[in-house]
């Protein structure tokens, strides 16, 4: 039995600091503010049902009776962006879902350095379009629509899109 908590206490311990990573690479102070909300609440909702899947466990064991908890549907999850090209891309996510305060729930401002990938947390079921260019002063942007829900990695690389005139900020 001693075995047995000391092994839950360290899978919980390791899953909490390896899922504490917001992404270094996003400057805009906004963008890091939401994601480290949006990492607060999947944290805690993730924390929330293995303390209640453990204590169903403990108490199956002491009475015999089983109480499972039905698990919440997951409303955020990780997602990686990965540069694959030799330049530094300058990337924004932009939606139309809003989060809590009624803010937009956009990504702006993400610079991956050459060959490097971000973490990013992203609403699950929403629909993002990626703008991303490797010229900071460049007019044009390429463009990707996504969904969230059926893209856990996406790859960019210049020049396979056609280019998107957008204004950005």
């Amino acid at each position: 039995m001693k075995i047995f908590t000391v092994l839950i206490s360290i899978c919980i311990t390791s899953s909490v600091l390896f899922s504490c990573r917001v992404s270094g690479y996003i400057t805009d102070p906004q963008s890091v503010e939401r994601q480290k909300k949006m990492h607060g609440y999947r944290t805690g909702v993730n924390i929330g049902e293995g303390s209640l899947l453990v204590a169903s466990s403990i108490f199956a064991v002491f009475t015999g009776v089983t109480l499972y908890p039905d698990p919440q549907s997951q409303s955020f999850k990780k997602m990686m962006l990965n540069n694959q090209s030799g330049d530094t891309l300058f990337v924004n996510m932009i939606t139309d879902w809003h989060w809590r305060d009624s803010s937009f729930c956009d990504i702006r401002d993400i610079v991956l350095p050459p060959y490097k990938a971000a973490k990013v947390i992203v609403p699950m079921g929403v629909a993002y379009n990626v703008f991303f260019r490797n010229d900071f002063n460049a007019p044009d942007d390429e463009k990707l629509e996504i969904n969230t829900s059926q893209t856990r990695r996406l790859k960019l690389k210049p020049g396979n899109l056609k280019p998107v005139n957008v204004q950005s900020n």
